[in-house]
């Protein structure tokens, strides 16, 4: 597949070309000899007109390409951000991006830089790659930059095209700071906070979400609407004390009925205290010189209870001191 580089061409260059155009012969008559394009070339080579490129071909082995061109790339040549920030993708998302770009072209520009063996590796853009190859197209439309100078910075520079496009979810960076930790390209979490001017509690709760199973991911990274920090701290909390089946249900209910995360933490607060017990007991109904009352007894702890409502003062008198004839005076 050929390749074509954009490239801007200043007004008074354009006029030089039709300059040279307006007093070449008509194309395609052999006897008039050479043709608008080849005066075109020969006047002005490094504006040849309909010339391509197969970039990076096995020949090329700096890859032809230069830092603010932008091609079109062949799919199967383009490698993956190896510290891409993104750590979900959800076959819904990368379906829709397929179809986008199927119907509509593709929108934006996905940056990748050149290394040492003249392969174009992405910048940020993984979700456009994804879909292009979904949808069977060809070529990647690619803007190269220059090349980071560490991982870090690789990192970095993709984070925060992704924040700019609103693409990041805290799962992301909750799964990738843990990796990125875990690799030394940030030595604590007090750096990488740092690096990214995040507050150092911020970063911590972000990460405690990198403990949630995979399936309660991606469960949730396919409900949009549920990927914000309140709700996904509300989801943990819940997972911590219910666990995978029960939260799973959860996540369900909460897409499909619009609950808040403050429905989800009474949830949780709700599971944590358990249904509340009742003792069981047993109700006498009693009469006693006319006085209603009953008479309670209780199975938990062998408790009785009597009331008796409406006693005379006599009557009172008298059970008060039946009931204590019945105990030892020890």
């Amino acid at each position: 597949m050929a390749s074509f580089k954009k490239k801007v061409v200043a007004f008074e260059r354009i006029a030089e070309v039709e300059s040279v155009a307006s007093v070449a012969p008509i194309i395609g008559d052999p006897r008039l000899g050479s043709s608008p394009l080849e005066l075109i070339a020969t006047h002005m080579p490094e504006l040849t007109v309909g010339s391509t490129k197969k970039v990076g071909s096995s020949q090329d082995v700096s890859g032809g390409y230069q830092v603010g061109g932008v091609y079109e790339v062949e799919v199967g040549q383009i490698k993956s951000n190896p510290f891409n920030p993104r750590a979900v993708y959800t076959s819904s998302a990368v379906n829709d991006m397929a179809q986008s770009m199927s119907n509509n072209g593709q929108r934006v520009s996905a940056t990748a830089y050149v290394n040492d063996h003249g392969e174009v590796v992405l910048i940020e853009g993984e979700t456009r790659l994804r879909g292009a190859r979904a949808a069977g197209l060809p070529t990647l439309r690619v803007e190269i930059r220059p090349r980071p100078a560490s991982d870090r910075e690789l990192y970095e520079e993709a984070r925060a095209a992704n924040v700019e496009r609103r693409d990041q979810s805290p799962l992301d960076d909750a799964i990738k700071w843990k990796e990125l930790i875990e690799k030394k390209i940030y030595p604590t979490q007090v750096a990488l906070a740092k690096a990214l001017n995040l507050g150092e509690d911020h970063v911590s709760r972000t990460m405690s979400l990198a403990n949630l199973p995979h399936r309660i991911i991606h469960s949730v990274a396919e409900n949009t609407e549920l990927l914000n920090h309140k709700m996904l701290n509300a989801i943990r909390e819940y997972w911590a004390v219910k666990g995978d089946e029960d939260t799973l249900e959860l996540i369900l209910e909460v897409a499909k009925t619009g609950m808040g995360y403050r429905d989800v933490v009474a949830r949780r607060k709700s599971a944590v205290k358990g249904p509340v017990k009742r003792p069981r007991s047993k109700i006498e109904k009693l009469t006693f010189r006319g006085a209603k009352g009953e008479f309670k007894s209780f199975e938990e702890g062998g408790r009785i209870q009597l009331v008796l409502n409406g006693l005379s003062v006599d009557a009172a008198e008298e059970i008060g001191e039946k009931i204590k004839a019945l105990f030892s005076k020890d």
